[in-house]
């Protein structure tokens, strides 16, 4: 084999420098798009969550007003 062909053939040699990191990159990229969709998956059941919260919250502050309010009248 000539010299020309020898640099043709190293285009095909297999170079694995990089493939930890771009493993290392794919398992990331996995493990936010399983996040984002659990995520996405829980949003109304969260929402809904935080909306019971704030109404409780509020009919509690709202009573607590009312009593105080009773007292001075």
């Amino acid at each position: 084999m000539n010299e020309k062909n020898l640099n043709y053939l190293n285009g095909f040699i297999p170079d694995n420098k990089g493939q930890g990191s771009v493993e290392l990159i794919l398992i990331i990229g996995g493990i936010i798009v399983i996040i984002l969709l659990v995520v996405s998956m829980y949003k109304s059941y969260l929402a809904d969550l935080a909306s019971e919260i704030d109404s409780n919250e509020m009919n509690s502050l709202d009573s607590s007003f009312n009593d105080i309010a009773s007292k001075f009248e």
